[in-house]
């Protein structure tokens, strides 16, 4: 019996990693679903100061450009039948229809949206990691874009909200990546790929993937980019990410603020210099609560963390009844005292703990009510608008003083 298992195992390996060294598809690969993405971090766009970031609307950056919009756009059935070329700049598109980017292809008319619960939708007798080579749609999308002259000298990142389920990137000819996971956003840095003027974009999206194993769920099953596609720029020395806990002390009192930073140098061959790294902290009344610079040496090194812990005292603290926020605000300048980036977000004082099997907030024992969001509006799917969800939150808050 050992011997059996052992064969059998051997076997599995080989059909799924492809024997003899055959070749096998992305799509049909576990081991991938990422080609060159940057890692994940903290959601932001850069500002060039403190007023733009206080406003906390990404989209009135000057470092922030929407793709969204509409797009050149081929559909087939399935993958042998894709236009293999399309990503060329010279590969006329002209004729190509168009179709509004985000969107899913079923309800533009693309293929036919599949509701089933357990089941999977793309083959009867489901055969992992592989899918139907006959049944397997493919949206092949061309559009082009300028960058804005204020971006000269800095990094430039492609950023896609969430694409069903995996697609290949490509700009100006040169392919960037590749990603899988539809519902988690996938970002590539395209600054080598750049040129001066128009630049062309080139996304082909597979309705179906290895991953499709991964999200089989009573859920309708429909395919396409969903979410949001914008460029932004950072300065060659930028904060990469950033995390912030406010916690607050054992009697609830008095509040911890713990802030972690990441900057990331893209010329690390060069002399970058020195930084300072301002963080502030402003309360509801825009009043300053806590202020401290950090210098940092990234010279000739590609990243350098910075750590800030303050006590705040008496805070107001955040709960579902009281959600009193703050403004974090993280200001980098360089040896010349000049900003060159501001980055922040909202936090709130609380803590959360579970205590005798109750689960308490700052302290208090909370009952949980909620319902399931399965992110489907019933005129454009999964692409939600910010209003639909601000509408969702409201009846949900509604039904639950009910």
């Amino acid at each position: 019996m050992r011997s059996i298992c052992i064969l059998s195992a051997a076997l599995i390996f080989i059909a799924v990693w492809g024997g003899q060294n055959q070749p096998v598809n992305d799509w049909e690969n576990p081991r991938m679903f990422n080609q060159n993405k940057e890692a994940p971090y903290a959601t932001f766009v850069p500002f060039p100061d403190i007023d733009s970031a206080l406003k906390n609307d990404r989209k009135s950056s000057p470092y922030y450009q929407s793709l969204n919009g509409m797009w050149k756009f081929n559909w087939v059935s399935k993958p042998p039948d894709r236009p293999l070329d399309f990503y060329k700049p010279e590969y006329d598109v002209s004729g190509w229809k168009e179709i509004v980017v985000p969107s899913n292809l079923e309800f533009q008319g693309y293929g036919i949206p599949i509701y089933v619960n357990s089941d999977y939708e793309f083959a009867k007798n489901p055969d992992p990691p592989h899918i139907p080579h006959d049944n397997n749609p493919v949206g092949s999308y061309r559009r082009t874009f300028t960058l804005p002259e204020g971006w000269k000298g800095m990094e430039v990142f492609l950023h896609f909200g969430a694409v069903k389920s995996a697609f290949y990137v490509w700009v100006n000819g040169h392919k960037v990546g590749y990603s899988q996971d539809s519902k988690t956003p996938a970002e590539w840095d395209i600054t080598p790929y750049l040129q001066k003027g128009q630049n062309t974009l080139a996304v082909e999206v597979y309705r179906w993937s290895d991953g499709s194993y991964l999200e089989c769920q009573d859920f309708w099953r429909i395919s396409g980019i969903e979410r949001d596609v914008y460029l932004y720029a950072a300065p060659k020395v930028c904060i990469r990410d950033f995390f912030a806990l406010a916690d607050l002390d054992e009697n609830y009192a008095n509040g911890k603020l713990s802030v972690s930073v990441e900057l990331k140098n893209h010329m690390p061959k060069l002399r970058a210099g020195k930084f300072n790294l301002e963080l502030q902290l402003l309360d509801e009344d825009k009043r300053l609560v806590v202020s401290e610079t950090k210098a940092v040496d990234i010279d000739k090194k590609e990243a350098a963390t910075l750590l800030f812990e303050h006590k705040v005292k008496s805070p107001r603290k955040w709960s579902a009844e009281t959600p009193d926020l703050y403004s974090l605000l993280l200001q980098l300048k360089d040896k010349n005292n000049r900003v060159t980036e501001v980055a922040g977000c909202k936090v709130g004082f609380r803590k959360v703990e579970i205590k005798n099997g109750r689960l308490l907030l700052n302290g208090v024992a909370i009952l949980i009510k909620g319902v399931n969001r399965h992110e489907h509006d019933p005129y454009t799917a999964h692409v939600i608008s910010e209003e639909s969800m601000v509408k969702d939150i409201t009846l949900m808050k509604h039904e639950c003083t009910l």
